[in-house]
């Protein structure tokens, strides 16, 4: 009948060299035989540690396992099987996987095996009346030292015994508390399994269930990696081809569009005979509405080119005054048109930027364009200072409003692209809700940044552009 060896789950039972047998003394051929083979056991554990920690696949893993297993035992074929997929997916216990869980055997890799047993230990269920399935059930390590207890498994041991095998030995694969799979080693003579061997072959075990998981987490990492990267780089052809869609469509609106304004400009200026008060009115909603869907596509195409990389930073030397009263001459119409007061304070002394001229007036339209959209009566101060950072000089604009305000957990929102505020009337002029999005993208493509400073509902905000005054060359400026 077979023998188990109790606590199998442990990974640290001893290798002893065992006592000389009575009546053997110092010396004596058996003595030094049997020290010889606890010495050869040793020598095979540190260099099985050793070839472990190389970065080897599963099946390379369990090869180099089964290959010092025979060199050190003797044995005649080797095989190591998981239970279902490895490592472990699910739950699991203190001893033996449900069968619900992990329904089968796996083969991982054999040595010296027979194709027909080979074949009939994969997909074996664990139910299945065979020593690998009854130590995946138990958890015990189980030694057949002759053909004997072969009996006790009629289909398996007769195609053991007929390939040759007189005794075997099966021991779970343990790691980290969990029953991984099983090693089964058969040999082709009886053998007796002394207290060392039976410790050797349950370390075998436990080394080559670590040996396994780490090969699997090395190739899930790889898998994980791989997939990161074409993940990434389908998502930079995306954006590609969405700019070079966007720029196509946003070329082709912007054609009929300027035609539109064009032909109205012409009418409102009566080249082509005298309008009425009435037919002005309507031409100047009609430029009206054109300049503001020129405007969209314009956002749209900006917010494009940025996400999609194309976005090139311009290099030039101006004015920090230049560069305001360009932005000013945008704005103040609209404040105007809705009664709000408009002011610009500081600095006193003249400040040269070197930046891009065009991106820095596009991030303070859109941030004080902004602030009149969400303001129906008050005031809107745009604040200017400099501050030294070490020999840098930085800008500072502070936009500050009487508007309806943003309510805290929308600080950072506000930022998304296409996110609007659902505030009764705030969307009513149909923007995108890109204009804050391409500003911070702007100010950060520009060394600075957007952020919303404070704010309070029903009260007003104050938004803040922080910016190099000296943008530091880099990859895609000119």
């Amino acid at each position: 009948m077979g023998s188990r060896v109790e606590d199998a789950s442990r990974s640290d039972l001893p290798l002893r060299v065992s006592s000389p047998p009575k009546g053997a003394s110092l010396g004596t051929p058996a003595l030094e035989s049997e020290v010889s083979a606890a010495s050869q056991r040793l020598r095979c554990l540190a260099a099985l540690s050793g070839s472990l920690t190389d970065p080897l696949g599963p099946e390379d893993a369990a090869n180099l396992v089964e290959q010092h297993a025979l060199s050190a035992l003797g044995a005649t074929s080797a095989v190591v099987v998981t239970l279902g997929t490895f490592p472990r997916l699910g739950p699991s216990t203190d001893h033996a996987p449900e069968l619900g869980v992990h329904p089968t055997l796996h083969v991982v890799h054999a040595i010296g095996l027979r194709a027909e047993v080979n074949a009939a230990l994969d997909d074996l269920p664990l139910d299945a009346p065979v020593p690998f399935a009854e130590v995946a059930r138990l958890g015990e390590p189980l030694f057949l030292p002759s053909e004997r207890e072969f009996s006790r498994y009629p289909d398996w041991g007769t195609a053991m015994i007929a390939s040759g095998a007189r005794a075997a030995a099966v021991v779970p694969v343990w790691a980290n508390g969990e029953l991984r799979g099983v090693l089964g080693l058969s040999f082709s003579e009886p053998h007796a399994f002394d207290e060392d061997e039976r410790a050797f072959v349950i370390t075998l075990g436990v080394m080559c269930a670590q040996a396994i998981m780490r090969a699997h987490l090395r190739a899930a990492e790889h898998v994980a990696r791989t997939a990161e990267r074409h993940a990434r780089d389908e998502a930079e052809r995306a954006n590609q081809s969405k700019a070079r869609l966007v720029a196509i469509i946003s070329h082709e609106l912007r054609t009929p569009i300027n035609a539109v304004m064009g032909y109205s400009a012409l009418l409102s200026d009566e080249l082509d005979g005298p309008v009425t008060p009435q037919q002005r009115s309507h031409l100047t909603r009609m430029r009206a509405s054109g300049r503001h869907l020129y405007g969209l596509v314009e956002d749209l195409l900006a917010s494009a080119r940025i996400e999609a990389g194309q976005e090139i930073v311009r290099m030039d030397s101006f004015l920090l005054s230049e560069v305001v009263e360009q932005t000013l001459t945008l704005i103040r119409p609209l404040a105007e048109r809705k009664g709000l007061s408009l002011s610009v304070r500081g600095p006193d002394d003249p400040v040269t930027l070197h930046t891009d001229r065009r991106k820095l007036c596009q991030v303070l339209t859109n941030i004080l364009a902004n602030a009149v959209k969400f303001t129906s009566e008050g005031h809107i101060v745009l604040r200017i200072r400099t501050e030294r950072e070490g020999v840098d000089l930085r800008v500072v604009f502070e936009a500050e409003d009487t508007g309806i305000g943003v309510a805290i957990e929308h600080h950072e929102d506000i930022f998304d692209a296409f996110w609007r505020l659902e505030t009764p009337g705030a969307n009513a002029d149909g923007s995108t809700g890109l204009g804050l999005s391409i500003a911070r993208q702007l100010a950060q493509l520009l060394g600075g940044d957007v952020v919303i400073a404070s704010s309070r509902l029903g009260v007003g905000s104050t938004f803040v552009v922080s910016l190099p005054a000296s943008l530091r060359v880099t990859r895609g400026v000119r």
